[in-house]
């Protein structure tokens, strides 16, 4: 715990001596992307987050950075990827409790390709309506949360994906939704 948590601060301090992938690209742009007259989105900069339980994501993110950098290697095993990371954060899910009671946690972070024709983006997977938690739910059923962890593991299993993530929603007319969405490299 002591030497993930070391490894944890060691890669935030390297990673924000040089200079990151520019936000935005065009007129009037600084190196950093920002300050633009005219531009558009670079790509290559992800604002990427993902809830769940200690367990899920450890009580600093551990975990979380753990399996980006897991799949950051595997991905990097097949083509050329360079990303660095900036602007951390995690916070406590107020009202959103595991099993235990205790508050899920939320880790947020941007990152950034150092490689200009690598890009990295955010895309909605699939969205599901309905969703019940199991099939013993009182209501209109179409899917299940089952389904939901199902369709992002499916979505992992893609090499040109780093993480996924499930995000909730509702509607009166689509009942519960869960949206997975990935973060991929173009």
């Amino acid at each position: 715990m002591k030497k993930s948590l070391t490894a944890l601060v060691a890669l935030f301090l390297l990673s924000s001596i040089g200079q990151a992938a520019p936000y935005y690209t065009g007129i009037g742009c600084n190196e950093e992307g920002t300050s633009c007259i005219a531009g558009k989105p670079s790509k290559r900069v992800l604002q990427w987050s993902s809830k769940g339980t200690v367990d899920e994501m450890g009580s600093r993110c551990e975990k979380f950075f753990d399996n980006l950098e897991q799949r950051q290697r595997v991905i990097g095993s097949q083509r050329a990827i360079d990303l660095k990371y900036k602007n951390f954060t995690f916070s406590w899910v107020a009202g959103d409790l595991d099993q235990n009671g205790h508050a899920k946690i939320r880790c947020s972070i941007e990152l950034h390709s150092e490689i200009a024709d690598v890009k990295i983006v955010g895309e909605k997977v699939k969205s599901l309506f309905w969703v019940c938690e199991n099939e013993n739910s009182g209501g209109i059923c179409k899917n299940y949360e089952s389904d939901c962890e199902a369709l992002r593991q499916q979505t992992l299993k893609d090499p040109t994906v780093l993480d996924a993530t499930i995000y909730r929603g509702a509607s009166l007319l689509q009942g519960n939704i869960c949206d997975v969405v990935a973060a991929r490299f173009k």
